[in-house]
């Protein structure tokens, strides 16, 4: 058996071309919107520390689906999954995985059918996306296993930890690291996690006013959730208090386009600060507009932007419709011009 996929490439548009001119016109629209999602959606390729799910597991079924009209095309494909070791994320080992994967490229994707692969995959409106899928070996192995060590959005420079605070310096952690074994070496904030049985849910808050065809995923808030489902209570180490209110800002990051960025109203200097201890059943939430933060390159007309959202090891990707007509004069109000 041949241990590589490999697929034809094909265009749906050539077996419609002798058909009825709507069935040739839905052809088109098909191949053009599998081109325009997967250029929406396209995040980037993450490193291992910055996909949602991580795991190892055996491709054992590929599944060829249409080839957009674009150069380079875009090829997607359905993948089958087992998975057998789990990294990070919601994915269970010994569980078979349904995971979509598309690739905008000369030559179709090869994906091997019998050595094992590791694959860095996002929540895509509640489908597994693949972002990033190589054959395992001891290198890459490793390299994913000491970076999902890491909180989402950390980085190891020159065999330092760097959190996305480095740049705040000191101002991003207000006292000691505790007990912790891993610190950013720009800020000494220790890297902390959410922990293993706590649940995190993001949802956008519908805007104000709904405009058609303009705000469909909200103005940029997002409800940040973070549960306790267990009978006992739970230490929350990555989400941070003064002891008197949950600093929400002070505990997500938000990684997009491939950068991570501190959540949007970060208070520096804020502390001594310390995690919030949920008990059974216990639920909290916050809220956070993506649309202040400052860095990312906003898109012009009608396109998608995706937000990850980050507490410690777990997060939540969003895509989020950006209409620039709409959207942008709600940016300039949010950063008013210094007179």
């Amino acid at each position: 058996m041949n241990s590589v996929f490999r697929c034809r490439q094909f265009w749906p548009q050539r077996r419609l071309l002798s058909a009825s001119f709507a069935a040739g016109l839905a052809g088109a629209v098909l191949a053009a919107w599998v081109s325009a999602a997967a250029a929406q959606d396209e995040p980037g390729t993450p490193q291992w520390n910055e996909a949602e799910v991580v795991f190892i597991g055996q491709v054992n079924e590929v599944k060829a689906g249409p080839v957009g009209m674009s150069f380079p095309p875009v090829h997607t494909h359905t993948l089958r999954i087992k998975v057998s070791e789990v990294l990070r994320g919601d994915v269970k080992a010994n569980e078979q995985v349904t995971c979509s994967h598309s690739a905008r490229q000369e030559l179709p994707p090869e994906f091997s059918l019998e050595k094992p692969s590791i694959v860095a995959a996002m929540r895509s409106r509640g489908s597994l996306t693949i972002r990033r899928i190589e054959v395992a070996d001891a290198t890459n192995t490793a390299e994913a296993k000491a970076g999902c060590n890491l909180p989402l959005g950390w980085r190891v420079d020159r065999g330092q930890p760097i959190s996305p605070w480095a740049e705040l310096g000191k101002r991003a952690w207000n006292g000691d690291a505790g007990d912790a074994k891993t610190v950013c070496s720009k800020s000494g904030r220790p890297a902390l996690a959410a922990g293993p049985e706590v649940m995190l849910e993001v949802e956008h808050v519908p805007p104000v006013r709904e405009v058609q065809w303009s705000n469909p995923d909200g103005d940029g808030e997002y409800k940040i959730t973070v549960t306790n489902p267990t009978k006992k209570p739970l230490v929350v180490p990555a989400l941070l208090t003064d002891g008197k209110d949950i600093l929400w800002a002070n505990s997500l990051v938000i990684l997009c386009q491939g950068r991570a960025y501190p959540c949007p109203d970060f208070k520096p200097d804020a502390g001594p600060l310390k995690p919030v201890t949920l008990q059974p059943g216990q639920s909290v939430s916050g809220i956070v507009n993506a649309l202040k933060l400052e860095g990312p390159e906003w898109p012009r007309g009608g396109y998608r932007i995706v937000f990850q959202f980050c507490l410690g090891e777990k997060s939540v990707s969003k895509s989020f419709y950006y209409m620039s007509r709409h959207h942008d004069p709600i940016r300039n109000r949010l950063f008013p011009k210094k007179k």
